[in-house]
């Protein structure tokens, strides 16, 4: 009887397969990237034949075709990613240089608000005393006036370049593989001005796009001051113009969602299209008598939402986006039902394929967690939200309006939350309420004056509706600073283990995909889940790659630092990653005794767990601390040392950033280690 209830079950499930599919080609890509060293090409068309050997052999057996299918989805997730790291390799920067000359066309501009400055992508690069083979194909620069320059322009400067930066914490944000899959080996700043050798004698499709997003953003940053910058990411997408101040006021209040352009910006800009187009033919009682005026304003709005999704850079969220909206406009034209789960299937099948590697960011995650989520609640509400819809009046629909903001900020909020608290250890607790103020702003002012803006663009009258797009958003950001003020407008959280989402995703998946009684086992992996994040163990001890600065955990759960002056990017990562505010932070004594520290010239000991640590600030002064400490961290080389661990600068510079833990038995994580030898990790190239 068990084995005849399990059989109906997965009988019951083969209708969901497709949906299934992207989930198996993107377990192919977590496998790709999980590996410790990077395998030989041809074992992937080796694995490919195999599995489509297996699929042609069993293909009149369900079951055992299924799985060669599962197999063969698998094979071709790693497959996609190994082609895509060959194709966007770059040779990265392994030491500091400069400052040295460095000339290139300008891939790349990214507009700040704040000082006037920016960045600069270069390409085709030239760079002095660097041979060809060891230079990188790009690098980002910042300069501090790029007013006079234009994408596809030859330019040079005298520049300081480093190689991206590994992980600042073992688990933490690899940037440097992030940047390898930009093609961008190297990154710096310009000491002086940025002279312009050449313009640009051919223009591709991508420079032209690239260069009107650049004017634009200028256009909004130069006219709205630092609104301009929130302005420019809603418009085109440049992000880069956000102060600081706003960007964390819009992350703290949960109105981050609307600084990367995705679904509910393409959904806006096709809706507010369509509705134009559509009003427009119905002022025309011959054309809207004769022909099917709904179908001809969802193909303007399909045109305009792809030219949308280009200017806007074609980001991950914008090509998903993109694509569930071409299948919304296909339904449209054949009198279909438009959102389904088949719908996120395919776009996510489509992004994998494009870019395998955006699995592994939380734009990627984040946004399809929520659509996946979205599209499943309102499918099974369906039927009555279409019942109360239909016989509601005006006040009745306009509260069904604030029903369905507060039920989409829930659900929405609810999905991506792990996905949030993993990669940023922080979530807006009072993002409902940001949005519920928030979003008719957005849905009924800023973006149909955003496709206004683009209508009369060409015709030199867009600086018509700007002071209206700039009230719009000025709106917004004063909701956000207003809801992020509250003291309890954030909760925080500790790094978590890549286990605990793992599992989560796994939940998710299994209890949005899985029909009948089996959807029951969904909630074995969130037991799991539940299980890690309640016992997460944070380090005692950081040391970054440099040994410049030193971090312990206090017992008041603060972090304490050797100092704050040095590598502050690496202090509001570690931060960020302990879940604390700046203010939860102390600096050692010269000397004194703090929590269970004390220190004097030559350095700190710490006692803590049976286990004896000594901090060196002078190397001459080692070998009394070697004979007493079973770990000792120097910031310099320490040569003849008696203690059992020794983490002194030779050692953590080749074996990047640490994390120790002071438990029994004794552990010590280094980023190197955890990274492997892979094509995007600068030292075993």
């Amino acid at each position: 009887q068990d084995f005849h209830f399990f059989k109906e079950q997965i009988i019951l499930q083969q209708s969901r397969f497709f949906l299934w599919c992207p989930v198996f080609l993107g377990v192919g890509v977590m496998i790709y990237f999980s590996l410790a060293f990077e395998p030989v090409l041809w074992i992937y068309p080796l694995l490919l034949v195999a599995a489509l050997s297996g699929l042609v052999i069993t293909r009149r057996l369900d079951g055992l075709r299924h799985v060669f299918v599962v197999l063969l989805l698998m094979v071709l997730g790693a497959g996609l990613s190994a082609w895509q790291t060959q194709r966007v390799y770059t040779p990265i920067l392994k030491k500091e240089i400069g400052p040295v000359d460095v000339s290139g066309a300008v891939h790349g501009i990214d507009v700040f608000a704040d000082d006037g400055g920016g960045r600069l992508v270069l390409d085709k690069l030239e760079i002095e005393g660097l041979d060809p083979n060891m230079t990188p194909r790009r690098v980002r620069v910042k300069v501090r006036d790029i007013s006079h320059i234009k994408i596809g322009q030859r330019v040079e400067m005298l520049a300081g370049l480093n190689p991206p930066s590994a992980s600042v914490l073992p688990g933490g944000f690899d940037f440097q593989r992030y940047m390898f899959f930009q093609s961008i080996g190297g990154v710096g700043f310009s000491y002086g001005g940025v002279n312009v050798i050449s313009d640009s004698k051919r223009s591709s499709a991508h420079s032209v796009m690239d260069s009107f997003r650049t004017e634009v953003a200028r256009m909004l940053i130069t006219t709205l001051g630092e609104d301009g910058g929130v302005a420019a990411a809603l418009t085109v997408g440049h992000r880069a113009g956000i102060t600081e101040s706003d960007k964390e006021a819009m992350r703290a209040s949960g109105l981050a969602h609307m600084l990367a352009i995705s679904g509910l910006h393409i959904g806006l800009f096709f809706g507010a299209v369509f509705f134009f187009v559509r009003l427009a033919l119905a002022c025309f009682p011959q054309v809207a008598l004769k022909y099917p005026i709904k179908k001809f304003a969802a193909v303007a709005a399909m045109v305009a939402a792809l030219i949308y999704m280009f200017l806007a850079g074609a980001t991950i969220p914008t090509q998903r986006a993109a694509m569930m909206m071409f299948l919304v406009f296909v339904a449209l034209m054949i009198d279909r039902t438009p959102l389904s789960l088949r719908l996120v299937a395919c776009a996510a099948l489509v992004v994998l394929f494009i870019s395998p590697q955006s699995l592994l960011t939380p734009s990627f995650q984040m946004s399809f967690s929520a659509v996946a989520a979205l599209v499943a609640f309102y499918e099974a509400i369906r039927p009555w939200w279409r019942a109360w819809h239909k016989q509601a009046g005006i006040i009745k629909r306009a509260g069904l309006y604030l029903a369905g903001v507060c039920m989409t900020t829930l659900v929405a909020t609810f999905a991506t939350a792990p996905f949030a608290l993993f990669h940023f250890q922080q979530l807006a607790v009072l993002s409902l309420a940001a949005n519920i103020l928030a979003m008719p702003v957005l849905a009924f002012v800023v973006m149909p004056l955003i496709v206004l803006f683009f209508i009369l663009l060409p015709f030199g009258l867009g600086g018509l509706v700007l002071p209206a797009i700039g009230w719009g958003v000025a709106c917004i950001v004063d909701i956000a600073h207003l809801v992020s003020g509250f003291e309890f407008s954030v909760f925080r959280v500790g790094l978590w283990p890549v286990s605990a989402l793992i599992c989560f995703s796994a939940f998710f998946v299994a209890a949005i995909l899985l029909k009948g009684q089996i959807k029951v086992i969904s909630f074995l992996p969130l037991g799991v889940f539940c299980l890690l994040i309640f016992t997460i163990k944070q380090p005692d001890i950081l040391i970054s790659s440099r040994a410049d600065v030193i971090g312990v955990s206090a017992k008041d759960g603060s972090l304490l630092l050797s100092q704050g002056r040095k590598n502050k990017f690496t202090q509001e990562q570690w931060l960020q990653a302990f879940g604390l505010k700046d203010d939860d932070k102390a600096i050692w004594p010269k000397e004194g005794d703090v929590e269970d520290m004390k220190c004097g010239e030559g350095g700190c000991r710490l006692e803590r767990n049976g286990y004896k640590v000594a901090f060196l600030r002078v190397p001459g002064m080692a070998v009394e601390d070697c004979q007493w400490a079973d770990i000792v961290v120097a910031q310099d080389p320490v040569e003849e040392c008696e203690a059992p661990h020794v983490l002194d600068l030779f050692q953590i510079f080749d074996a990047g950033a640490q994390a120790v833990y002071l438990e029994k038995p004794l552990r010590i994580k280094q980023v190197q280690a955890m990274r492997g030898q892979r094509p995007w990790v600068a030292d075993t190239q």
